[in-house]
C-alpha cells in the first residue's frame, strides 16, 4: 500500500507544484488550475482513496497522503470555466427570445450551485447527462440534476479522511439496528401519528 500511495500522491501534487502551489497536509482548501490532471490521474486518486474502507489497519496510509489526494480531488474550479462549461450543456436545449437579463441571473444560479464541485466532478456529470446512459437526456437539466450527479461521482473522497480516522481507531461504520416491529408496536406507532386500526371481528 505505501507504494501504490506514494505513486498516486505523487502523480496528483505534481499538477499544483507545476505552477507554485503546495497542497499540504494541513492546508486549507485551495482555488488552483487542475485543468492539467488527467483522467488516469484521476481515476487512481478515487480508486486509491475508495478502497480504504476495505484495508486493514496494518496497510493504512499515513493521513498526511491521504488529504493530500483527497484535497486535490476536491479543489474548486473557477466561475468562469463553469460559465462555459454550462453553456456548452445547455446549448442543444437553446430557446430563443429569451432576455439576457434573464440568461445572467440563469448563469448565476448554475455558477452558485456549481461553485463547490471539482472541475473533473462536474465535467463527468455533465458527460453523464448527455449520454445514453441518462433516460432524461433529451430533457432540459437543472441546476440540482447536474449538484447530484457530481456528488455521485465523488463519492468516497469527502469522507476519506474520516473513514482513515475510523480504520486507525478500529471502528467500524456499521447501519444502527432496526427495531423489530410486531403487530402490537405497528398498531401503536399507526395510534401516535393519527390513524386508527379497526380490528375485523
Amino acid at each position: 500500500m505505501k507504494q501504490i500511495d506514494l505513486e498516486t500522491s505523487t502523480a496528483l501534487s505534481k499538477t499544483d507544484s507545476g505552477i507554485g502551489m503546495q497542497l499540504g497536509a494541513h492546508g486549507s482548501a485551495m482555488r488552483g488550475n487542475l485543468e492539467t490532471l488527467n483522467e488516469d490521474q484521476i481515476e487512481r486518486g478515487l480508486a486509491w482513496l475508495r478502497r480504504l474502507p476495505q484495508l486493514q489497519p496494518t496497510s493504512l496510509p499515513e493521513k498526511k497522503d491521504v488529504l493530500r489526494i483527497q484535497q486535490t480531488l476536491m479543489t474548486p474550479c473557477s466561475g468562469v470555466w463553469i460559465s462555459a462549461r454550462v453553456a456548452a450543456l445547455l446549448s442543444p436545449y437553446y430557446e430563443k427570445d429569451i432576455p439576457q437579463a434573464v440568461r445572467k441571473m440563469e448563469a448565476e444560479d448554475w455558477e452558485q450551485a456549481l461553485s463547490g464541485f471539482p472541475q473533473w466532478a462536474i465535467e463527468r456529470a455533465v458527460r453523464w447527462w448527455k449520454s445514453d446512459a441518462n433516460a432524461d437526456r433529451r430533457k432540459r437539466p437543472l441546476e440540482g440534476d447536474i449538484v447530484a450527479r457530481c456528488r455521485i461521482e465523488m463519492d468516497g473522497v469527502a469522507s476519506a479522511s474520516k473513514v482513515l480516522e475510523m480504520k486507525q481507531r478500529g471502528a467500524e461504520h456499521k447501519p444502527e439496528p432496526r427495531e423489530r416491529l410486531t403487530a402490537d408496536r405497528a398498531a401503536e406507532i399507526m395510534r401516535d401519528v393519527g390513524f386508527g386500526v379497526k380490528r375485523m371481528e
